[in-house]
């Protein structure tokens, strides 16, 4: 991956997340808005309807009493049929003619007003008035049938003109209904279950509570708690409207928990949008994380890669020229050079072998390939084997090399070989990482669980990041095409996981300039 394109790739996934959630923010914030709006006209058209229904009623109440009235009065004072109209209609087919009359009656009753209000002293005249209808058909001819009017054949039928009633006594009864307090015109139960029955036709289910103010004086009629809604949101709608007159009474309605009923009507999908938005945070974090493992794991292989060239670059351009020189007369001669040659050659050929070795021992190990081959020894003898290989290194160096093994008689049920090597890659780890100062001692203990082994130098040490990493596949301290130390991390990744085959453990503690020790444990 080109490394000026990573860094604007990681920014627009960023900016694509950040824009996403900004997106269902502002979502979830119109959503909730319309809510709300829906739910104030809601409210509104409900308590308006209530309103309307309260006045109906009232009306109602005051209409039924005064049909009752009428109807046990008996007799009016007088009555008078005010004509209409009326009209001859003849049908083509027939000899007949219709003539339509209709008219109404009125009729005028002295009545007290007590009898709709107990406030009132006064007597006033009430008028009641009827419809009347008359059909008469007449089967001759209507000039003959005029002359005798006694063939013809009449049909009446009289009606209340109950909406000219509701409009003539309207204003009437509404000025009788204004003497009265407010508690004798609406209770508060009445109040109470026409708002939620309102409510609950338009889906509304959330506390309420109430009160009928008269100006800006709060009256009887009302909920107990809605005091303290004060400062609530108010929703007002005048009571008994009058066209002639602006309006005495006002019903006002406060919900205690409004804002929480309308945060948790988007409460849902907020939870899925959250739900949502940290799937997605938890998908960038798990790409973003692997794309830098990815990055990192690339630029470990290419290291990898580069000090693998000059690992095997090395011993390749030591045996070519070793063959030149044994192609030379004069070597040829000189048994002495000609074996030199040969044992330069050898050495190099097995340095060769070992970093194949360990890269086909790594692949075995990631592919659960390997055989350890084990068997029931004495540890003391692979480290022994290991000590053989290192020690003339040390030696040429001018090193010292400290023993201390357990007297302790010990067996464990290991590989010999894949021990041995890994004795092989500390010891030579250590090694790797002395100063002018080579100084390698090897400690042995037994106990009752089992068998440790110390590895100590005092070489240049290693930081608490380093440290993290040290059994990491590819990683080495110094990277890069850098060859001031040799090797290609592989060695203690290898040492670690067949450690783990032994079901043992290996730590290490070291600080910078005061050398490693590496601790290794193998349970009986």
């Amino acid at each position: 991956m080109n490394r000026g394109f990573f860094p604007i790739l990681i920014f627009l996934m960023t900016l694509s997340l950040i824009g996403i959630i900004l997106i269902q923010r502002s979502w979830i914030n119109k959503n909730e808005s319309n809510f709300e709006r829906q739910f104030v006209l809601s409210v509104s058209a409900a308590i308006s309807e209530v309103s309307s229904q309260i006045k109906e009623r009232e009306l109602l109440d005051y209409l039924s009493a005064y049909q009752k009235m009428i109807d046990s009065i008996g007799t009016p004072r007088y009555s008078e049929l005010t004509e209409v109209f009326e009209y001859i209609d003849r049908s083509p087919d027939a000899d007949v003619s219709y003539f339509i009359q209709q008219g109404i009656i009125e009729d005028d009753y002295n009545i007290s007003l007590q009898t709709f209000d107990s406030l009132s002293n006064d007597s006033a005249p009430i008028l009641d008035y009827r419809r009347i209808k008359s059909l008469t058909i007449i089967d001759e001819s209507f000039e003959r049938e005029k002359e005798n009017m006694s063939s013809t054949e009449r049909l009446q039928r009289i009606e209340r003109m109950s909406s000219m009633d509701k409009a003539r006594y309207e204003t009437i009864f509404m000025d009788f209904a204004d003497t009265k307090p407010i508690q004798m015109r609406i209770n508060n139960l009445e109040l109470e279950l026409l708002l939620r029955q309102e409510f609950l036709l338009r889906e509304i289910r959330i506390p309420f509570e109430f009160r009928v103010f008269e100006g800006n004086q709060a009256t009887v009629v009302g909920s107990e708690n809605y005091l303290s809604t004060l400062n609530e949101r108010q929703f007002k709608t005048p009571l008994f409207i009058r066209d002639d007159e602006p309006h005495r009474y006002e019903l006002r309605i406060a919900f205690p928990n409004l804002d929480r009923f309308i945060e948790e009507s988007v409460y849902n999908t907020l939870l899925l949008s959250l739900l949502f938005t940290l799937i997605i945070l938890g998908v960038f974090a798990a790409s973003l994380f692997q794309i830098l493992k990815q990055k990192k794991i690339s630029e470990i292989k290419s290291d990898f890669i580069n000090n693998m060239t000059h690992e095997f670059k090395t011993p390749i351009a030591t045996i070519h020229l070793a063959l030149d020189a044994l192609n030379n007369k004069g070597v040829l001669k000189d048994s002495k050079k000609f074996t030199g040659y040969l044992e330069m050659i050898r050495d190099e050929n097995k340095r060769l072998h070992t970093h194949v070795e360990n890269v086909l021992q790594i692949s075995q190990l990631e592919k659960r390939e390997l055989d350890l081959e084990k068997q029931n020894i004495d540890p003391h003898l692979t480290i022994q084997s290991a000590l053989d290989h290192v020690r003339l290194i040390i030696q040429n160096r001018g090193g010292q090399l400290i023993q201390q093994f357990s007297k302790d008689p010990v067996q464990l049920f290991i590989s010999s070989v894949h021990m041995t090597n890994v004795w092989v890659n500390l010891l030579d780890n250590a090694i790797k990482y002395s100063n002018e100062e080579l100084v390698v001692e090897i400690e042995t203990n037994v106990d009752e669980k089992g068998f440790t082994v110390k590895i100590k130098d005092k070489g240049i040490g290693m930081t608490a990041a380093v440290r993290k990493r040290i059994f990491d596949k590819f990683y080495r301290e110094s990277s890069g095409n850098i060859h001031n130390v040799k090797g290609h991390g592989l060695g203690l990744a290898y040492v670690k996981q067949i450690i783990k085959m032994h079901s043992g453990t290996i730590s290490v503690s070291s600080a910078p300039n005061l050398g490693s020790t590496f601790t290794v444990f193998l349970p009986f």
